[in-house]
């Protein structure tokens, strides 16, 4: 691994489970949290807005409360492993579906635990164009638990708004403790496959090497 990032711990918060393989390759994932393996059923949709909310989320309610609507009904009536209510799709989850939500209960009380800490939060979207507004909430979000953390976003959609120059100081537009805390990665694709794009796993495991 980069020295640069070896006292970071690495958090994916979406979009799919692209992200977690790549980690797994590299010998990076040594944790389990509640993004890892999921996704928004539509590829060209993506789960990181409901995942921000989730997170949000830990400020006020009970994990066992959070995990029962994040999950909602997808083991339930055939629904293919999607929770119709906000369309995530568990695709790799195959237990008994007690033991999945005591699972996702244990993740998210590990990532409650380790959002103070010093971490990477992955973002990755395939062909979502957040607006900048949300993405401002995002790293609003994300950087409150620790200024120090760093938010890697790598996307197959152009957002152009990281032309700014607030961005590429990496300046903060909500509290200014964001100095060299953000990397945003970015390469535009033609390609429409559901998985991470070379071009955007090259861009992560490059990252790390």
């Amino acid at each position: 691994m980069n020295k640069i990032y070896l006292d970071y711990n690495i958090i994916p918060i979406g979009d799919h489970c692209a992200v977690s393989m790549i980690l797994n390759d590299l010998k990076l994932r040594n944790k389990s949290y509640p993004f890892d393996w999921n996704a928004h059923v539509d590829p060209y949709n993506t789960n990181i807005i409901h995942n921000i909310e989730l997170i949000n989320q830990l400020k006020f309610q009970t994990t066992e409360n959070i995990v029962k609507n994040y999950i909602g009904n997808a083991f339930e009536n055939n629904n293919s492993k999607t929770n119709t209510l906000n369309n995530i799709v568990f695709p790799h989850d195959n237990e008994e579906i007690t033991a999945i939500f005591t699972k996702y209960e244990r993740r998210l009380k590990r990532l409650k635990e380790d959002l103070n800490k010093k971490n990477i939060f992955i973002l990755v979207t395939r062909f979502y164009y957040i607006d900048e507004i949300i993405f401002n909430i995002i790293i609003k979000t994300l950087l409150d638990y620790n200024s120090s953390s760093i938010i890697l976003f790598i996307s197959g959609i152009n957002h152009e708004y990281f032309k700014n120059k607030e961005y590429k100081n990496g300046k903060n537009l909500n509290k200014g403790f964001y100095s060299k805390t953000f990397l945003a990665c970015q390469k535009f694709h033609k390609n429409k496959f559901l998985s991470l794009p070379d071009s955007e796993s090259g861009l992560l495991i490059r990252t790390f090497q």
